[in-house]
């Protein structure tokens, strides 16, 4: 008779009775797969990945952190991702773009990083391999977004838990959704600032307003290419997604769309604005160098009169009238001058 040999361990058994090293310094790596079978995603050793791949009803979700020579070449190895892709993700400054490889995509997007010094707009890249049953993202630094994607991921239906196309919608649409906070954010600035100018209380300060702009313009950088993204994913030809998952996809590109509508909004605000200020400025000019002109006339007449009194004569008017003759020329100086503010003030100039 056979012997019968003891059954192996199976990926997630020896996931599960591997012992980490006590003194490792923490992963950069983070393996997430949830099953069709399991109540609940779990984390797993990325030696264990390319087990799991094989495996029917599973999606797994790798996240690398600063990735380096290491991490890439654990991705080429157990996926088999193209060099050109990897060397993309070396190179960083990537425009939001989708690629199609085969078996995989390659997609980069922009996501906003949080407690930006000065206030300033600041995006990374994140860069995403999308496969039948898998997703990897690589970026830079923490990105608040993917633990909102992974929150999202974990509270959905089971029966779109293991569809790699939702899960490229929650990190997607995590994305996106960290933009609308500052997006009205700027837009309740630029009212801010439009009702400070109309009210009389001051001008405006040039560099925050230049800063608004360059913030729309990171903004609409990073959103507007990622439109075309999606319209490639809304086509129906992709085998590795389930057709309930294409309405999902026409939901991010509804708040791709939105976003774009604000931004276009708010950089017209802001340059309506500017265009105001410069107005305002204008016209407060205009109507300070009226004054000063006005107040030049008066004191020409002034100085016209008594500049001929003190010219040399033979007799000098008025000198036989002592103390009056002061006082009158005084009376006719001051009278002059009222009629010159008379006329002035009737036609507007002051």
């Amino acid at each position: 008779m056979p012997k019968n040999h003891p059954r192996p361990p199976s990926p997630r058994q020896r996931a599960r009775e591997r012992p980490a090293p006590p003194d490792a310094p923490p992963s950069r790596v983070c393996a997430r797969l949830c099953c069709s079978d399991s109540p609940a995603c779990e984390v797993i050793a990325p030696e264990t990945i390319s087990d799991w791949l094989r495996r029917a009803g599973t999606l797994v979700w790798v996240n690398v952190q600063d990735p380096g020579p290491g991490e890439l070449e654990m991705l080429r190895k157990e996926f088999g991702f193209h060099h050109l892709a990897l060397e993309d993700v070396t190179k960083q400054r990537q425009r939001p773009k989708v690629d199609e490889y085969p078996n995989y995509y390659f997609v980069v997007l922009y996501a906003l990083l949080e407690g930006a010094a000065g206030g300033a707009v600041e995006t990374i890249e994140l860069d995403l391999f999308v496969g039948r049953n898998y997703l990897v993202t690589l970026h830079r630094e923490p990105i608040p977004a993917l633990q909102e994607a992974g929150r999202r991921w974990e509270a959905t239906d089971p029966a779109l838990r293991t569809e790699v196309g939702f899960l490229l919608h929650a990190v997607a649409d995590a994305v996106m959704d960290a933009y609308f906070p500052l997006v009205e954010q700027i837009e309740e600035r630029l009212e801010h600032a439009e009702l400070t100018l109309f009210s009389g209380a001051g001008v405006l300060d040039p560099e925050e307003f230049l800063g608004i702009k360059r913030s729309l313009l990171t903004l609409r950088k990073a959103v507007y290419p990622v439109r075309e993204v999606f319209n490639v994913f809304l086509r129906r030809e992709h085998m590795q997604f389930h057709p309930d998952t294409y309405a999902y996809f026409q939901d991010v590109y509804d708040h791709v769309l939105r976003l774009l509508d604000s931004i276009d909004l708010e950089r017209d605000m802001a340059t309506g604005a500017l265009e105001a200020q410069l107005s305002v400025i204008s016209n407060r000019l205009n109507a300070t160098m009226q004054r000063l002109t006005v107040i030049a006339v008066c004191v020409a007449v002034v100085g016209a009169l008594f500049g001929a009194w003190g010219m040399n004569f033979t007799h000098v008017p008025l000198d036989n009238w002592g103390i009056a003759g002061f006082w009158t020329l005084i009376g006719s100086a001051l009278l002059l001058v009222t009629a010159v503010l008379g006329v002035t003030h009737r036609r507007g100039l002051w």
